[in-house]
C-alpha cells in the first residue's frame, strides 16, 4: 500500500471516528431527552392523579384515559376502564340526558359545559357528581376531557341548609296562622255557646246541627295543635311528664288500626302490622304528642303497601336511648322524592291524607331531643329509625341468656346498603363492637384474609352473595369462625339447609334489636369456649 493510500485510509478512519462521535452525542441526547420526556410524563401523570376529581379522556365513545380517582370511586382496574364505552359508566337514570349532551356537542351544537349528572360503580353504587367538559384535539382527532367532582359531601350539606330554611320558614308560617286561627275559634266558640244557650236551639231540629258544629270546633282546635307542633322544632313545651314509651307506642298501634279500618278502601285487611315492644326506662316529655307521631308514621307505612303487606315495629334501649325501628316490606321510597317526605303537604297518596303526617312527626321528635330517618333499598321496603334519649341514664340493656360478648368483639359485616348497615352495625357498636363493613363478597374475603375476627355476617340481600358459593369460603379462609346470615328468606333455601352449608346462624325478619343482640352473644360465647 503506498503512503497516499495510507493517507486517505487514515483521514476515512478519522472521518468515521467523527461520525461515530457525533452519532454516539446525538444518541446521548436523544435519552437525555426521553429521559426528560418520561419524568415529564410521570410527573404529569402523577398530578393528574391528585387533581382534586376525576379526570376522563374520551374519544370516539370510548374511554381511552383515567386518573386513579375515578377507578378507586368506580372499582373498576385500569384495564376493565380503557376502551369502555363512557355511557357504561353513567347511571341509568342519567344516560338519556348525557347522552343528548354529548350527541350536541358531537355535532357542534350549543351543550352545556357544566352538568349534574349519576355515575355507576362496578357494584351498583350510585355517585352524585358534577362533570365539566371541554372539547380538544388529541392525536390529530377530536375528543373530549371530562373532569368530575363528586357531589355527596356538598349534597348532604346543601340537605341540611335546605332542611333547616324549610323548618325555620315552616315554623313562621304555622306560628302565625295558629294565632289566627285560635282567635277564629275563640269567636266561633264563643257564639257556639250562646246559641246553644238559647231555648230554641233544644228543639230536635237544631240538636244535630249543633253536634255537627262542636265537631267541626273540636277538629278546629286539633289543627291548632298541629300548628303549634310545627312552629317550633327546638323548644319543648312547658308540662312535660315521666311516661312509658311502650304504652304510648301500644296506643299509638291501636289508634293507627282504627285509623285505616275508617278508609273507604282499608289497607288493613290485607296488612299484617306486628309489635315486638319491650319494657324500657321512662322517656321524658309529651306521652299524646309522641303517640300521634308514631301514628303518622305507622300510617305512613300502610299507605305503602297499597296492596297489603307486612310492617314490623320493634323498640329497644341501649346507651341511653330508647330506639323504635319500624320497618316494611313494601317497594321502598324512590331516590327522587326520598328528600321531600318530610315537607309540609307532600304527600303521593292523591289527597287521602294531608300530608302533614311526617312534617308533624319530625317536628315532635326533634322537639323530643330525638332523631328521624328513614333507610330504604328501592323494591325492598323502608324502615323508620326513631332515637329518643331516656329520662335517666340507663345501663345497657342485658343480653338475656348470656352476658354482652359483643363487647371488644371484631366483627366483619358483608352489606352495601340499607338496614343491616345502617341499623344492625351502629347497635353492634353501640354494644362495644370493633365493627368492619365492606361492600362485596370479595372485599369481606380479602379483609378476613388479612385479620383477625371473631363473627361474619352476611347480607344475603348483598348483590352478588350466593350462599352456596360466600359460605364454603369464608368457612375455608378460618373454620372456627362463626358465620351468621341476614335476610337468609331472599336465598330461597330453609334455615336447616343454611346450616348444612356451615351458616353459624341465621338472622330473620323482623329484626329484632334484643333477640339479635341476645344470639348473636350466645354464638360468641359459644365459639370461645369451644376447643380451637
Amino acid at each position: 500500500m503506498t503512503a497516499r493510500q495510507d493517507r486517505a485510509l487514515e483521514n476515512s478512519i478519522e472521518k468515521l471516528k467523527n461520525q461515530t462521535r457525533i452519532l454516539r452525542e446525538k444518541l446521548a441526547a436523544l435519552r437525555k431527552e426521553n429521559k426528560s420526556l418520561q419524568n415529564t410524563l410521570e410527573a404529569t401523570q402523577r398530578l393528574l392523579n391528585k387533581i382534586p376529581g376525576s379526570v376522563v379522556l374520551i374519544q370516539d365513545g370510548k374511554i381511552i384515559y383515567t386518573n386513579e380517582i375515578l377507578l378507586m370511586q368506580l372499582g373498576y382496574s385500569k384495564e376493565e376502564m380503557i376502551g369502555k364505552d363512557f355511557i357504561k359508566i353513567i347511571h341509568p337514570r342519567s344516560r338519556e340526558f348525557v347522552l343528548n349532551i354529548y350527541e350536541r356537542k358531537i355535532s357542534g351544537k350549543s351543550a352545556p359545559d357544566e352538568y349534574e349528572t349519576y355515575l355507576a360503580a362496578k357494584n351498583g353504587e350510585t355517585l352524585c357528581c358534577e362533570v365539566r367538559v371541554n372539547k380538544i384535539r388529541h392525536k390529530g382527532r377530536s375528543a373530549f376531557l371530562f373532569n368530575i367532582i363528586g357531589l355527596d359531601d356538598k349534597k348532604r350539606k346543601e340537605k341540611q341548609q335546605s332542611q333547616s330554611h324549610k323548618r325555620k320558614t315552616l315554623a313562621r308560617m304555622a306560628s302565625g296562622l295558629s294565632r289566627e286561627f285560635e282567635d277564629c275559634l275563640k269567636i266561633v266558640d264563643e257564639q257556639f255557646l250562646n246559641i246553644k244557650a238559647i231555648e230554641y236551639a233544644k228543639n230536635s231540629g237544631h240538636i244535630e246541627s249543633l253536634k255537627r258544629l262542636e265537631t267541626a270546633i273540636g277538629k278546629g282546635y286539633s289543627i291548632v295543635r298541629q300548628l303549634d307542633s310545627l312552629a317550633d322544632f327546638e323548644r319543648q313545651r312547658p308540662g312535660a311528664v315521666l311516661f312509658d314509651l311502650r304504652k304510648a307506642v301500644k296506643d299509638a298501634v291501636a289508634l293507627a288500626r282504627q285509623n285505616w279500618k275508617e278508609q273507604p278502601e282499608d289497607p288493613g285487611d290485607r296488612t299484617q302490622l306486628k309489635t315486638y315492644l319491650r319494657t324500657i326506662s321512662p322517656v321524658e316529655g309529651h306521652p299524646e304528642e309522641i303517640r300521634d307521631a308514631i301514628v303518622s308514621i305507622i300510617l305512613n307505612a300502610v299507605d305503602a303497601l297499597p296492596a297489603g303487606g307486612e310492617i314490623y315495629l320493634t323498640m329497644e334501649e341501649n346507651a341511653g336511648f330508647a330506639h323504635i325501628y319500624l320497618q316494611d316490606n313494601g317497594e321502598g321510597i324512590d331516590g327522587e322524592i326520598q328528600d321531600k317526605i318530610f315537607d309540609p303537604f307532600f304527600t303521593t297518596k292523591g289527597g287521602l291524607r294531608p300530608g302533614l303526617g311526617l312534617s308533624l312527626a319530625l317536628a315532635v321528635i326533634t322537639r323530643h331531643g330525638g332523631e328521624i330517618e328513614f333507610v330504604t333499598l328501592e323494591g325492598q321496603g323502608a324502615t323508620c329509625s326513631i332515637k329518643l334519649p331516656l329520662a335517666r341514664k340507663t345501663h345497657l340493656s342485658k343480653v338475656k341468656g348470656s352476658r354482652n360478648r359483643i363487647n371488644n368483639s371484631r366483627i366483619l359485616i358483608i352489606t352495601e346498603e340499607g338496614v343491616v348497615k345502617d341499623i344492625l352495625a351502629p347497635l353492634f357498636v353501640s354494644k362495644g363492637g370493633k365493627v368492619t363493613v365492606v361492600s362485596t363478597a370479595g372485599k369481606g374475603l380479602k379483609v378476613l384474609r388479612k385479620h383477625k375476627f371473631d363473627l361474619a355476617i352476611a347480607d344475603l340481600n348483598t348483590p352478588a352473595i350466593e350462599p352456596i358459593k360466600i359460605i364454603p369460603k369464608i368457612k375455608k379462609t378460618n373454620q372456627s369462625l362463626p358465620l351468621a346470615l341476614v335476610n337468609a328468606e331472599k336465598g330461597g333455601k330453609s334455615s336447616h339447609a343454611f346450616e348444612k352449608m356451615g351458616a353459624d346462624l341465621i338472622i330473620s325478619k323482623p329484626l329484632d334489636m334484643d333477640r339479635v343482640v341476645s344470639l348473636v352473644s350466645g354464638l360468641l360465647a359459644r365459639n370461645s369456649s369451644s376447643p380451637t
